[in-house]
């Protein structure tokens, strides 16, 4: 197993103890997790609001998508914006990952109004 599988499996794990097992299951729960980030990510690139709703129309208008291969997009898209910015993809998840590991599973839990 990579350092990459790893951290994704402490990640998983992380996330069944701070919002439980049924919100780590649902994929649409999931993908909405992964567009709020990705607006957050827009956001702090000073991505203009209103691009990003006709963005939402077009992609709402294409066909729909194999997840796995969307997945692949995702991760392609976020290791190309790493090299433009300079940054390691593996030592940015890392990151984050610690960063999300040094709080409690409460302090999540509460965001979202589940019971920890």
């Amino acid at each position: 197993m990579n350092a990459i599988d790893v951290m994704q499996r402490i990640a998983f794990d992380w996330g069944v103890r701070c919002f439980g097992q049924k919100h780590m299951n649902n994929p649409a729960v999931r993908a909405l997790r992964c567009a709020e980030e990705v607006v957050e990510l827009a956001q702090c690139c000073r991505v203009p609001k209103d691009t990003l709703h006709k963005l939402i129309d077009t992609v709402y208008d294409r066909p729909l998508g194999q997840p796995h291969q969307e997945i692949g997009s995702v991760l392609l898209t976020t290791s190309v914006l790493c090299e433009q910015w300079g940054l390691s993809i593996e030592n940015v998840f890392e990151a984050e990952l610690r960063r999300c590991l040094s709080k409690t599973p409460e302090s999540f839990a509460q965001r979202l109004g589940l019971d920890a």
